[in-house]
C-alpha cells in the first residue's frame, strides 16, 4: 500500500497537500497522524464524503510499502509512522519548511521555499495536466491562502500567486475559502483566549517586544495558532509565544512579525518546526514552568540585538554654519546630493535646513540671506545606542527624513529614512526603493568565477587582495571588469578601488608585480604598467560632485559606496572584494546584477545626464554593444537632458572623444539608429541627420572588410565610417562637422579630400573606356580609406569596376628610376625632372614600359625630345 500523511495537529495546508499528492500518485491511501485543528475538523466533517482520509490508529505499518510525507520533514511530528524511518520502505518528502536536525535523512526530498506546501504540488499538477474538480481547486486554494495569510506573509513568492490563479481558473470557490479562513472562537476557546491575555507578559528582549503567556488547563482546546495571531494583532508585539499545558502535553505556539525573530529556530530545542514567522512544538509530559524558564534563556541567547544608530549612521556628517547664505548651502546640497543638512554653531547642533526650505527661500529672492533664518530649530535627535525600532518610530511619528546622532552635544553621525528602510526591509525592500538603493539582491559569491579567469589576471587580483590585507585596507575590482566577468567577456581593463591610500597601495602592489608606476598624488590615483604592456588603474575610493551642469567633476576621498555611486550606470557600479576573508564578495548597492540579467541600462539618479551629458553617448554604446534596452525612467531623464540642450554645454573635444569611442564599436549601425531615434545627432549639429541608407552602408562595412581583407588590410576603418556618416552633408558644412570627429590634421585631410572629391571622381568613373592613366590621376592622391568608402557608397557598376581595377592593378604602380638616375644622364636638375618622371610613370601605367632599363631609355628619349633632338 502507498500511504500519504502529513503532520500532527493538521492545518489546511497539510490537508490540501495530502489531497494534491493523491492526485499525482493515484491508488494511494491518506491517513491522519494525530489530532487535527478545529477549523480543519469542521471542514472534514462537512466534506467527509469526498475526503477519503482514514485514522492511522488501526493501520498495521507492515501494510505500507511506500510512504509520502507532505508539509513536514521531521520524524517527531508524524505519529506512529516514524517507526517506518528505520525500515526499508521508500520515503518521499514534499515540503516548504527549512530542514532541521530532526529531518528524515534517508528520504527523497523536494524542499522548495514556497509560501505553502500546496503550491509545490499544484504547480506539478498544472505541469502534468492532471484534472482536478472544483472542490479540489477550492481546497487547494484554502491551503495556500491559509499558510500565506491570503498571499500577504513575507515568505510568499510569485509561484504561490500563480498557483492560486490556476486554481481560480479551475473553479475554486472563494466564498468557501473565506468562510473557513474567518475563524470564530467558541465559548471554551474564548475562555482560554481571555486567560492567555490575562497571563500575558511583555518582555524587552534586546530591543524587541516579545509577549509571552503560560496557562495550564485540563482538557484539550484547539486553535492556539489563531489565538496567537489575535494576540499579536492586539498587542502589536514583535513576537508572541504561548505555552499551554493540556492533557499531559505542553504545546508551544509562536508568531513573529520581525525577520530577526525566527520561530522555528527558537523552538528547535523543543523539537518544533514551522515557517520563519510561525511555528509550534509539542512536548509530551512537559512542565510549563520549566519550559517557560528554558524559553526565556533561549530568547536571550537566540535573538540577536537590534541594530543601533552607531551601526547604521552615515559619518562624518557634512554640516553647514548658521551664517552661510542660502545660495552657499544650495551649492553644497547640489554638490553632495543631500536633501537636508544639519546647521551647527561652535560644533553644537542648532538646527536642520531642508531642500524644501532652500528652494522656497530662493523662489522668494532670498538667496543672499543667512540660512539660520530658514532652518528648523526644534531638531529631533538620537544617541549612538538608539535602536532601529525607536528610529523608525521617530521618523514616522514626526514625518522627518533624517535624525542627527548626537554624543556629548556634538553631532557624530546622521541616520536617514533611507538608512532605516535598508535595515528594516533588507532584501524585501519595496520596488520603488530597490530601484535606487539596494544591497546585493542575490547573495552572490564570485570567488569561483574569479578563479576561472586567465591565470595572469587572477594572479594580479589575488596579489591585490594580499596587499590590501597587509595594509589593512579594503580593496575591490570595480566597473566594466565586473560587468564583463558576468557576461563572460574577457577584459584586461582592471580598475582597483582602495578604501584608504591608493598611492601607498599602488607602490606596494608594484613590488609584487614588478612593473612601472605612474602616480598622481593630487588625485590619489596611480597606474601600473606591466611587462606585457597591460595597465592597472588604482584609485582611492572617492566621490565626485559637479559644480554646475556639464562641468568636469571635482573629487574627494570617500567609501566604496560613494565611489560606485559616482559612476554612470548600474551595470558599471558593481565591485568584487579581493581581501582574503571576503574574496569574491559582490558589492552591488544599486541592483546592477539584476539589470545585467534583465539586459537593462539604468542610471542611478535623475540628474545623471544633466551633471554629465557624455553619459548619453555611453548609454548608447552599451545599449548597442550588448543589445540591451533602456530603462523607461532613464529614457525620460535622457530626453529631459536633450530637451534642455545639455549637449551644447559640452566642448567639441569631449563630444569628439565620445563619438570616436562609438565609431570604434562593432555595433555602430545600431548606435546610430538609437541616436537618430533619440535625436541625439541633431542635438549636436543640425547637419547631422543620418538616413537609413547611411546606416545600412555602415552595417555593410564588415562584409566588405571580409571580402577584401587582403586588399584593404591595415587601413583605418574609422575614417571610412566617418566618410559614410558625412556623405550626405553639404560641402560647406563638412569642415564644421570634422571638428567633431578628427583628432589630427592628417586624418582631417584624408576625410575632407575623400568627401570633396567624391562627385568629381564619380563623374569621371562612369565613362566606358576610361584611360588607365586618367583613372590613376583621379585616385592616386586619395587615401585607401576613401577608395573603400567610394566602393561602399556607390552602387554604379562602372564606378565599382574602376575602383577595384585601380586598387588591384594601379594603386601600387611606381617607377624605378629616380632623380639620381637623371643626374647620371647629365640632365641638369630643375622642373624638367618632374616632366620626365611623370612621362615615364604614365608610360608604365599604360603598359608601355616594364623594366628599369625600359624606364631609363624612355627617360633619355623624352629628354631629347624636350630639347628638340631627334636622335639618341
Amino acid at each position: 500500500m502507498r500511504a500519504i500523511i502529513s503532520h500532527q495537529n493538521l492545518d489546511f495546508d497539510g490537508l490540501a497537500s495530502m489531497v494534491a499528492c493523491s492526485k499525482l500518485y493515484p491508488n494511494s491511501s491518506m491517513f491522519f497522524t494525530g489530532k487535527i485543528s478545529e477549523e480543519v475538523k469542521r471542514f472534514v466533517s462537512l466534506y467527509k464524503n469526498v475526503l477519503p482520509i482514514k485514522q492511522a490508529g488501526k493501520l498495521s505499518l507492515d501494510e505500507v510499502q511506500e510512504l509520502f510525507i507532505v508539509d513536514v520533514n521531521t520524524s517527531n511530528r508524524i505519529g506512529k509512522f516514524k517507526d517506518l524511518i528505520h525500515k526499508s520502505v521508500p520515503i518521499t518528502i514534499i515540503d516548504h519548511h527549512t530542514i532541521n536536525t530532526n529531518s528524515i535523512d534517508r528520504a527523497t526530498k523536494t524542499i522548495l521555499p514556497y509560501g505553502a506546501c500546496t503550491t509545490i504540488l499544484v504547480k506539478e499538477i498544472e505541469e502534468k495536466n492532471v484534472t482536478i474538480s472544483e472542490f479540489e481547486a477550492t481546497l487547494f486554494a484554502l491551503g495556500i491562502y491559509s499558510d500565506t495569510n491570503c498571499l500577504t506573509f513575507t515568505n510568499t513568492i510569485y509561484q504561490d500567486a500563480e498557483a492560486v490563479a490556476f486554481l481560480l481558473k479551475n473553479g475554486a470557490n472563494l466564498l468557501i475559502v473565506n468562510e473557513f479562513l474567518s475563524v470564530n472562537l467558541d465559548e471554551e476557546q474564548d475562555q482560554l483566549f481571555t486567560s492567555l491575555l490575562v497571563n500575558l507578559e511583555t518582555l524587552d528582549i534586546k530591543g524587541y517586544e516579545v509577549s509571552l503567556a503560560v496557562f495550564k488547563g485540563d482538557s484539550f482546546i484547539g486553535d492556539l495558532g489563531t489565538m496567537c495571531e489575535k494576540i499579536m494583532e492586539i498587542k502589536s508585539s514583535d513576537a508572541v509565544l504561548l505555552i499551554v499545558e493540556m492533557e499531559n502535553r505542553c504545546y508551544i505556539v509562536g508568531r513573529s512579525s520581525a525577520d530577526e525573530i525566527n520561530i522555528p529556530y527558537l523552538l528547535e530545542d523543543f523539537g518544533g518546526a514551522g515557517h520563519p514567522k510561525a511555528g509550534s512544538a509539542t512536548i509530551k509530559g512537559g512542565n510549563i514552568n520549566d519550559i517557560k524558564s528554558s524559553m526565556l534563556n533561549i530568547l536571550n541567547d537566540k535573538i540577536k540585538p537590534q541594530l543601533v544608530a552607531k551601526e547604521i549612521m552615515s559619518h562624518p556628517v557634512k554640516t553647514v554654519f548658521e551664517e552661510m547664505t542660502v545660495e552657499e548651502v544650495n551649492k553644497i546640497m547640489f554638490r553632495y546630493g543631500h536633501t537636508g543638512m544639519p546647521v551647527v554653531k561652535d560644533n553644537q547642533l542648532i538646527g536642520i535646513i531642508s531642500r524644501t526650505d532652500i528652494d522656497k527661500a530662493i523662489i522668494h529672492g532670498l538667496a543672499h540671506a543667512p540660512v539660520k533664518g530658514f532652518m528648523t530649530r526644534n531638531v529631533k535627535t538620537i544617541d549612538l545606542n538608539t535602536t532601529i525600532s525607536e528610529i523608525n518610530e521617530l521618523l514616522i511619528k514626526h514625518n522627518i527624513g533624517r535624525l542627527p546622532v548626537v554624543d556629548n552635544g556634538k553631532i557624530v553621525g546622521i541616520v536617514t529614512r533611507t538608512d532605516a528602510l535598508k535595515v528594516l526591509y533588507g532584501k524585501n525592500v519595496p520596488k520603488w526603493y530597490k530601484k535606487t538603493y539596494n544591497d546585493v539582491i542575490e547573495d552572490k559569491d564570485c570567488k569561483e568565477l574569479l578563479k576561472k579567469l586567465p591565470k595572469e589576471i587572477y594572479d594580479i587580483l589575488d596579489k591585490a587582495g594580499d596587499v590590501g590585507d597587509r595594509l589593512n585596507e579594503k580593496v575591490y575590482v570595480v566597473g566594466g571588469f565586473v560587468r564583463d566577468l558576468f557576461l563572460n567577456v574577457e577584459n584586461w581593463d582592471i580598475d582597483l578601488v582602495v578604501e584608504g591610500d591608493g598611492i601607498a597601495f599602488a607602490i606596494e602592489l608594484n613590488k609584487e608585480l614588478k612593473g612601472n608606476t605612474k602616480l598622481y598624488k593630487e588625485f590619489g590615483t596611480g597606474m601600473l604598467e606591466l611587462e606585457n604592456g597591460k595597465t592597472i588603474d588604482i584609485v582611492t575610493a572617492r566621490r565626485e560632485y559637479y559644480e554646475y551642469p556639464a562641468a568636469l567633476p571635482k573629487v574627494e576621498k570617500s567609501t566604496i559606496w560613494s565611489d560606485l555611486f559616482r559612476r554612470d550606470f548600474t551595470i558599471n557600479c558593481m565591485a568584487i572584494q579581493l581581501n582574503k576573508d571576503n574574496q569574491g564578495k559582490l558589492i552591488d548597492y544599486f541592483g546592477g546584477f539584476t539589470d545585467l540579467k534583465n539586459k537593462r541600462i539604468r542610471v542611478l539618479y535623475n540628474l545623471s545626464f544633466i551633471e554629465d551629458p557624455t553619459r548619453i553617448f555611453r548609454a548608447i554604446r552599451f545599449l548597442a554593444r550588448y543589445n540591451f534596452s533602456l530603462d523607461e525612467e532613464t529614457k525620460s531623464f535622457m530626453e529631459q537632458a536633450l530637451g534642455e540642450n545639455m549637449l551644447s554645454k559640452l566642448s567639441n573635444d569631449r563630444i569628439k572623444e565620445e563619438l570616436v569611442y562609438i565609431l570604434k564599436e562593432k555595433s555602430l549601425s545600431e548606435s546610430l539608429r538609437l541616436m537618430q531615434d533619440l535625436r541625439i545627432l541633431s542635438s549636436i549639429n543640425n547637419n547631422l541627420n543620418i538616413s537609413n541608407e547611411i546606416i545600412d552602408k555602415i552595417n555593410s562595412i564588415k562584409s566588405y572588410q571580409d571580402q577584401f581583407k587582403d586588399i584593404f588590410k591595415d587601413i583605418n576603418i574609422v575614417l571610412v565610417k566617418v566618410m559614410i556618416l558625412l556623405s550626405e552633408v553639404e560641402a560647406e558644412a563638412i569642415n564644421g562637422l570634422l571638428d567633431l570627429f578628427c583628432v589630427n590634421k592628417e586624418i582631417r585631410s584624408k576625410i575632407y579630400n575623400g568627401l570633396i572629391s567624391k562627385s568629381k571622381v564619380y563623374e569621371l568613373l562612369v565613362e566606358e573606356d576610361l584611360d588607365k592613366y586618367c583613372l590613376y590621376q583621379s585616385l592616386h592622391t586619395l587615401s585607401r580609406e576613401a577608395i573603400l568608402f567610394y566602393y561602399i557608397d556607390s552602387d554604379n557598376a562602372y564606378i565599382r569596376h574602376y575602383l577595384m581595377f585601380y586598387t588591384l592593378n594601379l594603386q601600387n604602380k611606381n617607377i624605378s628610376i629616380t632623380g639620381e638616375d637623371l643626374k647620371q644622364l647629365n640632365i641638369k636638375p630643375g622642373p624638367i625632372y618632374k616632366d620626365i618622371l611623370d612621362y615615364v610613370l604614365e608610360a608604365k601605367i599604360k603598359g608601355l614600359v616594364y623594366s628599369y632599363e625600359d624606364e631609363l631609355a624612355l627617360a633619355k628619349k623624352h629628354y631629347k625630345a624636350l630639347k628638340g633632338e631627334k636622335n639618341v
